[in-house]
C-alpha cells in the first residue's frame, strides 16, 4: 500500500499489507488454529489478486480490483492500518515473485516484478465531515 497527499500524486514508499510475523509462540500459533481472521482476509485479497495474475489483468477483472481496493480500505477505516500524516490517498500495487523457467531440479534467477498499480483511492478520515 501506498499513500499520497495529493491526487495528482505517486507513492514513493510502499508498505505490505499484513505481513507475515518472523515468529510465533506456541499460544499464538495455538489461538491461530481456530481464530484467525486476518489471515481468512489475507487469503481472499490473495485468492483476487491470483485472478488478476491468471486472467493477465483483463478488462473483465475490475471486481477484483475493487475488491482488493475495498478491503484494504475497510482495514485503514478500522485502524488496523495505520497512515502516514496528511495522506488523502491510497494506491495498492500487486507484485510478482517467481523464478524463471528451467530445467528440472535447477534454480532459476528469481524475478521481483510489479504487476500492477491500481489508481488512487480518497481515504475518509475519523470525524470528516
Amino acid at each position: 500500500m501506498g499513500f499520497v497527499a495529493e491526487e495528482a500524486g505517486v507513492p514513493v514508499e510502499w508498505t505490505p499489507f499484513w505481513p507475515i510475523p518472523p515468529r510465533l509462540t506456541f499460544a499464538q500459533n495455538l489461538v491461530r488454529l481456530w481464530h484467525n481472521p486476518k489471515w481468512n482476509e489475507r487469503l481472499f485479497i490473495n485468492t483476487c489478486a491470483e485472478r488478476l495474475f491468471e486472467n493477465n489483468f483483463d478488462n473483465n477483472d475490475d471486481f477484483y480490483v475493487e475488491e482488493i481496493a475495498r478491503r484494504l480500505l475497510n482495514a485503514i477505516h478500522t485502524g488496523q492500518v495505520s497512515i502516514p500524516d496528511g495522506a488523502r490517498f491510497m494506491a495498492f500495487r500487486i507484485k510478482v515473485i517467481y523464478t524463471e523457467t528451467l530445467a528440472a531440479n535447477v534454480m532459476g534467477q528469481v524475478i521481483d516484478e510489479v504487476f500492477m498499480t491500481s489508481s488512487l483511492y480518497p481515504l475518509i478520515r475519523q470525524g470528516a465531515n
